[in-house]
């Protein structure tokens, strides 16, 4: 039998020319998992004015797309990754988490930070 291992990387960004100078870091910056295990992905900033966080997929074989965001504490999710993916954002705005029920996508994450609500189309 052989064990299948995820790697997710992790990097925080800034949204673009709108949270200039937010501190945004990520922990932990590597995860390695077995296929199908939960792991959790935490994102912090020190700006209590961005209330927008944010969580990208960069799989390897293809572009970002957004996973989920926390505005004012509610978390919004694509339909794409509803059942598979849960974003947490704390009620001061500092803190998100992004957790992966089922490890099967591997990746680049990223967090990102962003003043006022986002809109989707």
């Amino acid at each position: 039998m052989s064990l299948s291992f995820l790697t997710v990387s992790l990097i925080s960004i800034l949204w673009p020319c709108l949270s200039l100078g937010a501190l945004v870091t990520q922990l932990p910056r590597t995860v390695t998992a077995r296929e199908g295990e939960t792991v959790t992905l935490n994102c912090h900033q020190k700006d209590t004015a961005y209330q927008t966080m944010l969580w990208y997929l960069q799989p390897h074989q293809g572009g970002l797309t957004l996973i989920g965001y926390g505005f004012a504490s509610n978390p919004t999710m694509e339909d794409a990754y509803k059942l598979d993916y849960e974003v947490k954002q704390t009620d001061d705005y500092k803190n998100c988490s992004l957790e992966i029920k089922k490890a099967t996508q591997e990746g680049v994450y990223y967090c990102a930070a962003r003043e006022g609500y986002l809109l989707l189309p």
